[in-house]
């Protein structure tokens, strides 16, 4: 796909629309990693010169990044000026005027960086590198319904783990969505899906009271190696989906996905 121009990018997100930026860290290099850092508030890099792993200090860079330069295309904001707070499960929100409605949500992983943003819906993402080593039969069993567990685990090979990260990151993006994190019991919640299925329906059990209407999910195959899945609950229905591919501060911006009429 040729380029697009990010500013007519970020203008065509409608209401209760959803655009999803991705950063793949492959496109980083140290120039970028400079100028990031510079972006970052006090705590921010407080918290950046923590990690001790490259890697996850990689990840937490870009995903800062990401998220203030991305928001600055909406709204007359430079991307160092951005201030957030988070609620008492961690969930991070735009503080003050600034947001004007905007709200966001950011995942990574290795090698991946994912940002939903949207105008008027509650939503959330989730980022799984597929190739990682997990214990993915037994991990079911313990944090998914029992319908579920029985669906990834009737899979062998390659299918068992493409099962697992499907019911995973659909999850992870649902307690995202909600702001609540591992307040929800995992197991409070099921997803319906088959192997084809990229827009899954939610079933909801005692203990997760919810209202599976509200909401709609997309999970998504964004590289050979990462899963994405996000869901969102509309005032009434999402108007479109974008994916876009980009690195933060070039101007970069290719639009790889586009849907309307998520339902």
């Amino acid at each position: 796909m040729p380029p697009i121009d990010p500013i007519k990018s970020a203008a065509d997100l409608p209401e209760n629309g959803v655009a999803i930026w991705l950063t793949f860290l492959t496109d980083i290099g140290e120039s970028e990693r400079a100028a990031y850092r510079g972006l970052l508030d006090p705590h921010e890099t407080e918290r950046h010169d923590r990690y001790k792993v490259a890697g996850a200090r990689d990840e937490f860079l870009v995903g800062r990044a990401l998220v203030r330069t991305t928001l600055s295309r909406y709204r007359d904001v430079a991307p160092a000026d951005w201030r957030f707070e988070t609620n008492r499960h961690g969930r991070p929100s735009i503080v003050g005027e600034a947001a004007g409605g905007l709200v966001f949500n950011l995942s990574h992983t290795r090698g991946l960086v994912a940002l939903a943003v949207s105008r008027g819906c509650e939503i959330g993402i989730d980022v799984e590198a597929v190739g990682r080593e997990s214990a993915t039969f037994d991990l079911a069993g313990r944090y998914f319904s029992p319908t579920e567990a029985e669906w990834v685990r009737a899979a062998t090979g390659p299918a068992l783990a493409e099962r697992f990260f499907a019911v995973w990151t659909l999850k992870e993006a649902y307690i995202k969505a909600r702001g609540m994190g591992l307040a929800l019991p995992l197991d409070g919640f099921s997803f319906a899906l088959d192997d084809a299925t990229d827009r899954p329906t939610i079933a909801f059990h005692e203990g997760c009271q919810d209202d599976p209407a509200r909401w709609a999910f997309l999970r998504r195959r964004v590289s050979q190696d990462h899963r994405l899945a996000f869901a969102a609950s509309p005032p009434d229905r999402i108007n479109a989906v974008r994916v876009l591919r980009t690195v933060p501060l070039s101007g970069s911006v290719t639009d790889i996905d586009a849907t309307d009429g998520a339902s």
